[in-house]
């Protein structure tokens, strides 16, 4: 009998080792999609309460901060995110992003100028966020927001900065 043979004795451990190799994938990966594929889901953030609609002056942007529950794979955590309001003369509102898309810097509203600016790198927006001035490669990134109960709701995102596209981080 040569070596290339299959002896009984061999063929055992061959199977034994298949079958075992067989049950450690069956297993492991189920309990790796159930470990990594939650941290890696992207979930919708859904609507925040941005305060009351009522107090919101017409084309006079306003600052507001709400807390917005981010889960991240298992872990549940409140956050505190701000939002620049604008309401239109026909009832609508525009939520902007507080962070400019030039490097990400807090801006402000200038009411005697009727301008947003980024005190950084002195980048000027209107009220409707378009960019007057500045490095700033894009406008400002809106949010999408919607009135219902008299609340202003808004649906919070972090965007890339500095590039000429709006895209979510």
């Amino acid at each position: 009998m040569s070596e290339q043979d299959v002896t009984r004795r061999n063929f055992m451990i061959r199977t034994i080792i298949g079958i075992g190799a067989f049950i450690g994938v069956a297993i492991s990966v189920p309990l790796a999609g159930f470990g990594i594929l939650p941290v890696l889901r992207k979930r919708d953030a859904g609507w925040s309460d941005a305060g009351t609609a009522a107090d919101l002056l017409t084309d006079e942007p306003q600052e507001r901060r709400f807390f917005q529950m981010v889960k991240s794979g298992w872990q549940e955590e409140r956050m505190e995110r701000t939002v620049w309001l604008v309401r239109k003369a026909d009832g609508s509102v525009t939520a902007f992003s507080p962070n400019c898309p030039h490097l990400g810097c807090g801006y402000r509203w200038f009411s005697q100028d009727k301008q947003f600016k980024c005190p950084c790198h002195a980048s000027f927006f209107d009220i409707d966020g378009k960019v007057i001035a500045g490095p700033a490669p894009r406008a400002l990134d809106t949010l999408p927001a919607k009135i219902e109960s008299g609340k202003v709701l808004v649906k919070f995102e972090i965007f890339q900065v500095g590039t000429a596209k709006k895209t979510a981080a």
